[in-house]
């Protein structure tokens, strides 16, 4: 039998960037920063790699006295209600690894607001038609504001 070689390549996850304006009650513009992580089919426990990016890139950016504001879903499959806690239990993973990776860095003051809307089609980052956008909805959108 003759064995053939396997050329393995490193994946490396796909970052985007972008700033939030976020209108307060008064009128008054803040930025932020959004930041998103995607989790397995019917799993709230974070991937190793975006666990990482978490801890490694996303709270090293929270400052001191900020507002992180963390909201899961999911895709359409499955139970409605049963997505709901689904989306929850995503949000409060992202926050627990955020949280730890803050107190660790001994950032104080931070609020967190985490929640989910599950299935919600009016919340929904992407469409849910086709398998790739209902995989892209299997996430957790991180919104930070930072004090001035």
């Amino acid at each position: 039998m003759k064995l053939k070689s396997i050329r393995c390549i490193e994946v490396s996850p796909l970052r985007k960037e972008s700033s939030v304006s976020l209108i307060k009650a008064d009128d008054t513009k803040q930025e932020g920063l959004r930041y998103s992580i995607m989790f397995d089919f019917d799993q709230s426990k974070t991937m190793e790699v975006y666990e990482q990016f978490l801890i490694n890139v996303v709270a090293p950016l929270i400052k001191d006295n900020a507002i992180v504001d963390i909201h899961g879903h999911t895709d359409i499959i499955g139970d409605e209600k049963y997505n709901l806690r689904l989306s929850v239990e995503r949000a409060k993973e992202a926050q627990k690894i955020l949280e730890r990776a803050i107190n660790k860095a001994g950032r104080k003051g931070v609020k967190f607001e985490a929640g989910g809307f599950g299935e919600d089609l009016n919340m929904s980052p992407f469409e849910n038609n086709l398998p790739e956008e209902r995989f892209y909805n299997r996430t957790v959108i991180i919104d930070i504001i930072n004090p001035k």
